[in-house]
């Protein structure tokens, strides 16, 4: 966790697939949540075994996660296969 700002925190959990800014008044429920989300994830992830990498811009990558995250969407990779998809 790292202070970005008077109120607002940026937490990364690879285990939870977070990676986000939180209100200072909002980490103690992130924390209390942590442990549920890192085994939601785990079960998530068990019947996918295959990756698909690419490379872009960091500009890209903010715009992208940005997007995902404004539709409500927990990791970048369901918003993604959701679009190749057509989901």
């Amino acid at each position: 966790m790292k202070k970005l700002a008077k109120n607002r925190f940026f937490v990364e959990c690879k285990e939870a697939n977070i990676a986000q800014e939180f209100l200072g008044e909002d980490i103690p429920d992130v924390l209390i949540d942590l442990p549920k989300l890192i085994l939601a994830e785990k079960e998530y992830n068990e019947g996918r075994a295959d990756v698909v990498r690419f490379r872009l811009s960091a500009e890209d990558k903010k715009t992208i996660l940005k997007k995902a995250y404004k539709k409500g969407y927990k990791s970048v990779s369901g918003f993604l296969r959701d679009l190749a998809l057509g989901a």
